[in-house]
Order: structure tokens, then C-alpha cells, then sequence
């Protein structure tokens, strides 16, 4: 699961040590830990259990993020960290814009507003982060919820959403706030939100993976209906 490098460490990065064993973080990348067969699509083993947080690492976090959520300051770091995406990742806002579009001219009245622009994905963000640092005690659960808000981005994989994308969303998060004052100067508050983001983009992923797995599979079940030419 968190068996990740990221690219910020690359310049601080020591062939010797290995940051993962500091973090004790198993050496098996979560996406390698599913099973997809015909009749089975769950994982094979709970990986929520991977993520272990110390009492103290647990109090640090509500802390900074207590911090950091006042006076909507970690919106507006929400907010950064999707504009870095998008430039990282240009066709960013026409997916979601795209996405958006195709799933009003279908969904029901009573479905819960859509997730359209980037500023409403601040916005859900904010909301995922306050439930995962309110439920840390039983972040087992939380984590599943992650897994499924993966699974549904899957449909805008047809939009040119890829796992890529949640991939660069990890390393812009790491990068935005590990460097916010409440966090950088104290050791074991960054090794905390690192393996807290670490999992969340982990999750995001597998759950993405494993649904447009899912969806190719139906999809090469179900071709497309050719039609004959008039020759």
C-alpha cells in the first residue's frame, strides 16, 4: 500500500536507506493484493489493516488538520492542490466538465447534487478529510468509503480520467501540505500525514482500478452492435 517514493523525494533520496522501512510499510503495492475473476471481484485480504497510526501520530493529525481547517484554510489548500493538477494534468477540467454533463442528462431527480468543477471537489474533499480525521479510532471504515469514491471515478475513465491522475493528486498533497508551518517542523507530523495520504491515494486507486477492470471486462462481453453496410 504505501510502498511509494514520491517524486519530492528524489532530491533528498539516499540510495542506502529505505524510507519504507522507517515508515514500516509493507513492500506489497496494494493494486497487486486484488483478485479479479469471473465470480469474484473483492480483494483477497482487508488492506485497510495496513494503515497503522501511532496514539501520538493520531493526536498530531487532529491537531494540524484542526489547525489547518480553520477559517477555510485547508479548502484553499484543496483548491491549490487541484490547480497544480491541472496544470500537471491539462485536460483536467474538461473531464470533469464532460463527465458532469453526460451524467445530468441521466441521473434522477432525487440523486444527490453532482461533483462537477474542481471547487466542488475542494469542497468534497474537505468533507472527506474532516469524516477520515474524526474517525481515525475506525479508519477501517473510512477507508472502504475512499476505495468506493475510486471505484466511481472510473466512469469518467471514458473522459480520459486515469489512475495517473489520482497518482500526481498524492504527490501534489504530500508536497502542498507538508509544507504548511503545523506540519513541516515537526518530524512526526509529516511521517503522519505522509502514510495518511499515502493510503487515501492507494485507496483512490485500487478502488479505480478495480472498477474499470470491472467495466472493460462487461464491456468486451457486450460489443458493440455493428451495423451492416448497405453494399
Amino acid at each position: 500500500m504505501l510502498n511509494r517514493i514520491w517524486k519530492s523525494d528524489e532530491c533528498t533520496r539516499r540510495p542506502s536507506v529505505q524510507k519504507s522501512n522507517a515508515l514500516d510499510v509493507p513492500t506489497e503495492p496494494l493494486s497487486r493484493q486484488l483478485s479479479l475473476s469471473d465470480t469474484n471481484v473483492t480483494p483477497q485480504i482487508s488492506r485497510c489493516a495496513k494503515l497503522n497510526l501511532s496514539v501520538k501520530q493520531k493526536k498530531l493529525l487532529r491537531q494540524s488538520f484542526n489547525a489547518m481547517n480553520s477559517g477555510g484554510t485547508f479548502l484553499k489548500l484543496m483548491e491549490k492542490i487541484f490547480r497544480r493538477l491541472e496544470t500537471k494534468c491539462p485536460d483536467m477540467r474538461s473531464i470533469f466538465l464532460t463527465t458532469a454533463f453526460v451524467n445530468s442528462l441521466s441521473r434522477e431527480r432525487q440523486t444527490p447534487p453532482l461533483v462537477k468543477t474542481e471547487y466542488d471537489h475542494c469542497k468534497c474533499m474537505v468533507g472527506i478529510f474532516e469524516r477520515l480525521i474524526e474517525n481515525l479510532e475506525n479508519i477501517n471504515e473510512q477507508l472502504t468509503m475512499i476505495r468506493h469514491y475510486g471505484e466511481k471515478h472510473a466512469q469518467m475513465a471514458e473522459s480520459g480520467f486515469t489512475g495517473a491522475m489520482i497518482e500526481q493528486f498524492g504527490e501534489i498533497s504530500v508536497f502542498v501540505i507538508g509544507s504548511q508551518d503545523v506540519v513541516k517542523f515537526n518530524h512526526e507530523t509529516v511521517k503522519a500525514w505522509r502514510l495518511l495520504l499515502a493510503c487515501v491515494t492507494d485507496e483512490m486507486k485500487v478502488g479505480f482500478d478495480r472498477m474499470s477492470r470491472i467495466n472493460g471486462r462487461r464491456n468486451s462481453c457486450n460489443p458493440p452492435s455493428t451495423v451492416p453496410s448497405g453494399n
